[in-house]
């Protein structure tokens, strides 16, 4: 087993922030050249983690955190996570449902008192499931304008009982940002302390996610940051960091590192079970609604999003797990499939969406070159 398995020792993680495994993979050595192709043609910065049959592989920054400066983005450069956050509400609620302190079908009313919806009857089959999987029946993105207006999360729960349902829940797929964080306001309220403590306390510390945070004031505090970007004529221009998704910290509030996503996709692969038990993996990673919105869908088939994850199948091949973020300045991508136990993060600090879409596209490429016949030579055999 590869010795530089994060979660095992630290040490790999050497002070230059950059670990690439002296047994070379073909996926990622395409992949570290796919990224410095970018940098050089206009990206200011980006970090890449691959892991490959349950090992890192490859821990890497590229480029500089901000467009003239001299600093290096590493492995351990912070970037917002934007909606790659939600895979940690789903995390973090399992373990709750695991101490039997909630339920994946606990209702949001009467569960949290300050909430009301526009009609009475759907809105009382409404749980913390549907939140969690998109499934709310809600109109997509309900009030996300607000929150990029400078709206409080608080003013805008005020009036949620305005948002009309386009289906009954567990019905339909329309993606949330500040409905989903209902699950953050449903788990301070079973858990007695504020969301970002119990994702810190119960995720990040055990995992040995030491760059991780919450919110701006976490974004600012780390030494080591990437600046955001957004695409202009000249390639990327920087702009200041804005606070508006952090309101929402189960949908968008976290900040972390490649290194911190590449623990985080073991764990989510199964090794730390003392964090994230492989049943409550079954459970975040399992289709519970299909979901027709996917801007990679002509390559894709059997699109749905389990619990804080997108899934699909690519090719033939089945298992797929990602979720991808964008807040402005800002693109993150993270996919993985647990039968391989193989998988990237990739972080970008300019909001460019072809590079983001295409490494992902890529990656499925390589992963289809490098284990498309194995696994349907595995399955003649059955």
């Amino acid at each position: 087993m590869n010795s530089c398995r994060t979660l095992v020792l630290a040490t790999c993680l050497v002070a230059s922030g950059s670990v690439f495994s002296a047994q070379f993979d073909d996926i990622a050595v395409k992949l570290d050249q796919y990224v410095k192709k970018e940098v050089k043609q206009g990206l200011p910065g980006a970090a890449l983690a691959v892991v490959i049959n349950g090992d890192i592989r490859l821990l890497r920054g590229y480029g500089v955190v901000k467009n003239g400066s001299n600093k290096k983005v590493n492995s351990a450069t912070v970037f917002p996570l934007a909606s790659i956050s939600k895979t940690f509400a789903s995390a973090a609620v399992s373990i709750l449902v695991e101490r039997g302190l909630l339920e994946w079908d606990t209702h949001v009313v009467p569960y949290l008192e300050n909430i009301t919806f526009s009609d009475a009857d759907l809105g009382k089959e409404v749980t913390l499931r549907h939140v969690l999987s998109q499934s709310t029946g809600l109109v997509a993105q309900a009030y996300s304008d607000l929150l990029e207006d400078n709206v409080s999360y608080p003013k805008i729960l005020q009036i949620l009982n305005r948002v009309k349902f386009v289906c009954e829940p567990g019905n339909c797929y329309s993606y949330q940002n500040v409905v989903y964080n209902l699950s953050a306001d449903m788990l301070a309220l079973a858990a007695g302390v504020d969301y970002p403590t119990f994702v810190k306390e119960q995720v990040f510390i055990p995992l040995r996610m030491d760059n991780a945070s919450f919110g701006m004031e976490g974004y600012k505090q780390a030494d080591n940051r990437a600046s955001p970007h957004v695409k202009v004529k000249s390639g990327c221009g920087a702009v200041q960091p804005t606070p508006f998704y952090y309101r929402v910290p189960a949908a968008a509030g976290i900040n972390a590192s490649a290194q911190d996503l590449a623990k985080w996709m073991l764990a989510q692969m199964g090794q730390q079970p003392t964090v994230l038990e492989p049943s409550l993996l079954e459970i975040m990673h399992k289709p519970h609604v299909r979901a027709n919105q996917y801007r990679y869908r002509a390559r894709m088939s059997n699109v749905t999003y389990g619990l804080g994850w997108r899934l699909f199948d690519y090719r033939g091949l089945t298992g797929f797990v990602h979720h991808g973020g964008w807040v402005k300045g800002f693109r993150t991508e993270m996919v993985f499939n647990r039968n391989t136990q193989t998988g990237m993060v990739f972080l970008a600090n300019c909001e460019n969406n072809r590079v983001a879409r295409d490494i992902v596209l890529f990656f499925l490429q390589l992963y289809q070159e490098r284990y498309g016949v194995q696994l349907a030579g595995a399955d003649t055999k059955k």
